[in-house]
């Protein structure tokens, strides 16, 4: 009976056995996932994670953020950037920022648009590289342009840049798509500015090679203007080939405005004013033609030495003051310069003001004068 006794005791020993911590299974979830070594994480409001898209429907969208919890993205955020997002597809990687550490249906809710936003501008900057077009949105008319929006980031079109038709239309057009193509890209202060003309431009340039033949170069022509930007204007004239009469596009660069120094287009050029200019070039390669306006008026420099004799005193405005002088406007198109040298600091005007000089030098054939501060009082020990 001490036998049996004695066989039996191990016996009842070992069905106790699965539940000691000896067994290699673990026990609980704890222990399970510290012998995987996956961590779950706990998520806070404004956390910024890293998640994978598990699943998409039309009215949510799931992410695994490795936490314990399922994250959603915002109802909002759905519908705001509906275009963005259909892009997505399940397996993307994203950064998302959490909003609500958890909600009654006990999910993380998040927001991807800062994630979405980065990717379009950097699609936007390679879109600008390519030369591609891209259709935006336009939304409302401003201060010499319309605003416009792409895929939840607002643009700019200048007035500039739109053509005609599009111009006129403005206070009509709200909600209408447009081609355009991007010319300035800048996340960093949120700058982006695309041009409805570069793509109509394409279509005109390509025409226009075909004329450069019949463009009377060197020669006068009447123009209309047609618009008018910060770099200057564009007008058009008319040619004729093989009894055909067809219109051609040019640019008026700033600097062919006017012999002075132009600031503001806007100042001496019009949309619908018709004027004069010189058919100054051709580039036979992209068909774009140049004109000029300053070229038919009379060249100042022609006549300088008539106007302004050495050692003699005379009156200017400041426009312009460098680190190496200041610069004097003594007639329309005419400079001079005062060297940083004879200025004594401290003492230097400004610019707009209008002060009396002394020519010191005058070369006509390399366009200088050089002028020097008139004395306003005697030195001192003159007598």
């Amino acid at each position: 009976m001490a036998k049996t006794s004695a066989d039996s005791k191990p016996q009842a020993e070992d069905t106790k056995a699965p539940k000691s911590k000896t067994s290699k299974g673990a026990s609980s979830m704890e222990e399970l996932l510290k012998s995987t070594g996956y961590q779950l994480k706990g998520l806070k409001k404004g956390d910024t994670v890293t998640a994978t898209i598990t699943r998409i429907s039309a009215r949510e969208i799931a992410l695994d953020t490795g936490s314990k919890t399922e994250g959603v993205v915002m109802d909002k955020e759905i519908e705001n950037y509906r275009d963005m997002l259909s892009k997505l597809k399940v397996g993307d990687t994203v950064t998302a920022q959490v909003i609500v550490a958890e909600n009654d249906r006990g999910q993380s809710v998040l927001s991807i648009r800062k994630s979405l936003l980065e990717k379009r501008w950097t699609t936007l900057s390679d879109v600008q590289k390519s030369g591609e077009s891209v259709d935006v949105v336009l939304r409302d008319p401003v201060r010499g342009g319309v605003l416009v929006d792409y895929g939840g980031i607002r643009g700019y079109i200048p007035m500039s840049q739109l053509d005609g038709t599009v111009a006129k239309q403005l206070d009509k057009s709200a909600g209408r798509r447009l081609k355009v193509k991007v010319i300035e890209v800048d996340p960093a202060t949120n700058r982006l500015v695309f041009s409805q003309r570069a793509i109509t431009e394409e279509a005109v340039l390509a025409k226009q090679k075909e004329l450069l033949d019949v463009i009377p170069v060197d020669t006068t022509v009447e123009a209309s203007i047609t618009g008018v930007a910060p770099f200057g204007a564009f007008a058009k004239f008319t040619v004729e080939k093989e009894g055909t009469k067809h219109e051609i596009e040019g640019l008026i660069h700033i600097s062919e405005i006017a012999w002075e120094k132009v600031d503001d287009p806007n100042q001496y050029l019009k949309a619908g004013d018709t004027i004069k200019v010189k058919i100054a070039g051709v580039d036979e390669k992209s068909g774009k033609v140049t004109l000029s306006v300053k070229q038919l008026l009379p060249d100042p420099w022609e006549h300088v030495l008539d106007m302004f004799e050495k050692d003699s005193q005379v009156k200017g405005k400041v426009t312009r003051v460098s680190p190496y002088g200041i610069f004097v406007e003594l007639t329309p198109g005419v400079e001079g310069l005062i060297h940083i040298s004879k200025v004594t600091p401290g003492t230097e005007p400004k610019v707009g003001e209008e002060i009396t000089c002394l020519v010191e030098d005058v070369k006509p054939d390399q366009r200088k004068i050089s002028l020097s501060m008139a004395l306003t009082e005697k030195p001192i020990g003159y007598r």
